[in-house]
């Protein structure tokens, strides 16, 4: 799971990362310390951004 070398978007630390897509199609990368808050960070971003665009849909009928 950890299989990426380089530095956490987190904490900025170098250490073995995993990579956490958002919905947008970007994607940040999280050591095993920060990985259970990015995880929350990424699902939580990715919630609001699926509201936002259903208001949007919404918004245009």
């Amino acid at each position: 799971m950890f299989t990426i070398e380089g530095l956490c978007d987190w904490c900025k630390k170098p250490s073995l990362l995993t990579k956490h897509e958002y919905i947008d199609g970007l994607c940040h990368h999280s050591c095993k310390s920060c990985y259970d808050l990015a995880t929350l960070d990424v699902r939580q971003f990715n919630i609001e951004e699926i509201q936002q665009r259903e208001r949007q849909a919404q918004s245009m009928r």
